[in-house]
């Protein structure tokens, strides 16, 4: 009779709520070893389709509660199991590829991206520009624009990738300069200084949109201001090349105090 009973009880959804909640507050309560045991105790149970939480919730939180007492061995073994049970999270793949990155294991960050891109094509922004910051590293250029220009088309406000982007056609702009810079060839001067034009051009509107959403959004002077020392630095390339960009200059520099 009481062993029946103790099953109903296990699998009602109240009940799953209410040790839910149970969690939480020892989790509020910073009692760590409390909390992850309640955790993986609920994690071997049956889940139960409730309105408080879902399953992969109660990975997420052990997850946490490793980070917190300092195990990054069971940490990362979370993420592990995480990734392999909650394929379309967006919190185990994206924080694996973060340890991988850290650990400089840019093989394995990439692979996982590329599944989490496959997961979660929703999550463009973030993970294409991830993808293209690491192919920029390793020195594929061409890919990593690709990668910036797959996560604009997905989502055009994304400021990660315009920044991305625009910084990629600065860097672009100031390799051809430097070796420009030691040419005697005139004729071969004068074509760098097109491609140098051209880069900066392209980085420009990119920045100067960035810009825009950032102040729409009231982002702090931090930030802010290294948008504008970005633009600062295009619009005076640009006017050292023949395309006026003065005015612009010259409001960037009286915002930024200079």
């Amino acid at each position: 009779m009481y062993a029946g009973q103790k099953d109903a009880f296990l699998i009602d959804s109240t009940f799953q709520t209410i040790k839910y909640y149970a969690i939480i507050t020892a989790i509020q309560a910073q009692d760590h070893k409390r909390a992850l045991a309640m955790l993986q105790r609920a994690a071997n149970e049956p889940f139960i389709e409730n309105s408080a939480y879902q399953e992969s919730d109660i990975y997420e939180l052990i997850a946490s509660e490793h980070i917190q007492q300092g195990d990054t061995a069971k940490y990362l073994e979370t993420l592990y199991l995480g990734a392999e049970k909650f394929p379309q999270s967006k919190y185990f793949i994206p924080n694996l590829v973060n340890v991988f990155i850290r650990q400089g294991d840019n093989q394995k960050a990439m692979e996982y991206l590329d599944q989490a891109i496959l997961n979660d094509p929703s999550n463009a922004c973030d993970l294409n520009s991830v993808k293209g910051a690491l192919l920029a590293d390793k020195g594929d250029m061409a890919g990593a624009e690709v990668e910036y220009n797959k996560a604009l088309a997905q989502d055009p406000n994304c400021e990660r990738a315009l920044e991305s982007l625009a910084r990629h056609y600065i860097v672009q702009a100031q390799e051809i300069n430097e070796k420009a810079s030691v040419s005697s060839n005139r004729q071969q001067q004068l074509e760098s200084d097109k491609q140098i034009v051209d880069l900066y051009q392209k980085a420009m509107p990119l920045l100067e949109k960035q810009n825009s959403l950032m102040r729409a959004r009231n982002a702090d002077s931090t930030e802010l201001n290294g948008s504008l020392m970005l633009l600062r630095n295009v619009y005076y390339n640009l006017s050292t090349k023949g395309v006026d960009k003065s005015a612009q200059l010259k409001e960037v520099e009286t915002e930024l105090g200079l």
